[in-house]
């Protein structure tokens, strides 16, 4: 009988274990914990800080680092978002580590995440 116990409160804590990390990473329900969205690129991400967010027309205004992979220095500029839902994550000055692709003529944020 005790071993049955055992088992069930076992169980119970794995149950649990494996909601809470799928709902840990990017999940708004504990403020100031880092988060991610988007799949993390194989290449170094870019640092900056949010300057602004447009939700209307989709937009990220954020001054980065050098971005090696698009052949631009360090400068403030708007991207466009690969996943609208990021931008539910940003706020200015939010400091971010992120990755930006050229996707139908835009240099557009494909990963982002914060800097905690």
């Amino acid at each position: 009988m005790m071993k049955r116990i055992v088992t069930i409160v076992a169980l119970s804590l794995m149950a649990c274990a494996a909601a809470q990390a799928q709902t840990a990473k990017g999940s708004a329900s504990v403020p100031g914990t880092p988060w991610s969205v988007g799949t993390p690129p194989s290449m170094a991400l870019t640092e900056g800080e949010v300057e602004r967010v447009d939700k209307e027309h989709g937009e990220v205004v954020i001054d980065h680092g050098d971005l090696p992979n698009l052949g631009m220095p360090a400068m403030t500029m708007g991207f466009a978002v690969a996943d609208k839902r990021m931008l539910d994550r940003l706020k200015p000055g939010d400091k971010v580590r992120f990755n930006a692709e050229i996707k139908n003529g835009e240099a557009t944020v494909t990963y982002i995440e914060s800097i905690r």
